[in-house]
């Protein structure tokens, strides 16, 4: 599936009752400063005879943090992409199938971390950045926060059901953002976007930044390859 599979009992359908998003946002000197640590990454996952995209974002010297289902399965060219062309090797050092977070290791990327933010209000302006689509260029797109919420769902592999603390964000989500940060107005991370809405346009979720801590304090050093 392009998007991990969420959860069904959520209210996904219905349409955020808070104000579109501000694209106003786009312009602020925090995410235009922010805007060259979000990546695209790229493999091939020959157990699913598939290429995978999607994108991610810089927490450490040479570590990446994305969504799980992006790297599952790859065992060839994986690669890590910056917003100047650079394509670099990558190699996935920590792996949450549960959260749905992993963190790859990328000698060479040598860009400065993106922070992770304190909570969101609801209300609050955010972009989700990223490369929906297979796009070759950074995307980015206005958003805004819908509510926070504890959610239960499977885990990407839909062998446990787990609970996630999420963000229900009104923007445009598609196949390619999920490991994209959700940045809010300064450049700091809210979360990580990992899914959309089936049936309403403007609707995505992220996992937010208290939810993704602890996997990225856990991967933001490993050089090691994990399965």
């Amino acid at each position: 599936s392009t998007y991990a599979q969420v959860f069904s009992g959520i209210g996904a359908e219905r349409i955020l009752a808070i104000p579109a998003p501000d694209q106003n946002v786009l312009n602020s000197p925090g995410f235009r400063a922010a805007a060259n640590r979000v990546v695209r990454i790229q493999g091939i996952a020959p157990s699913c005879g598939r290429a995978i995209e999607g994108s991610g974002f810089v927490i450490s010297p040479n570590h990446v943090m994305t969504n799980a289902h992006v790297v599952a399965g790859v065992t060839q060219q994986q690669t890590v992409t910056t917003t100047a062309g650079q394509r670099l090797d990558a190699t996935v050092v920590f792996y949450d199938p549960q959260v749905d977070v992993a963190v790859l290791y990328v000698p060479g990327l040598n860009l400065s971390p993106l922070h992770f933010a304190g909570q969101a209000n609801p209300g609050d302006n955010a972009v989700v950045a990223g490369y929906p689509l297979d796009a070759t260029r950074l995307h980015a797109v206005p958003a805004r926060i819908g509510g926070i919420q504890n959610a239960q769902g499977p885990n990407i592999y839909q062998t446990a059901t787990v609970t996630r603390q999420i963000y229900e964000i009104r923007a445009t989500v598609e196949s390619g953002n999920s490991g994209g940060p959700l940045l809010a107005s300064d450049g700091t991370v809210y979360g990580v976007v990992f899914a959309a809405a089936v049936g309403v346009d403007d609707t995505g979720f992220a996992l937010t930044a208290a939810q993704v801590h602890a996997d990225a304090q856990a991967g933001e050093h490993s050089t090691t390859a994990v399965s």
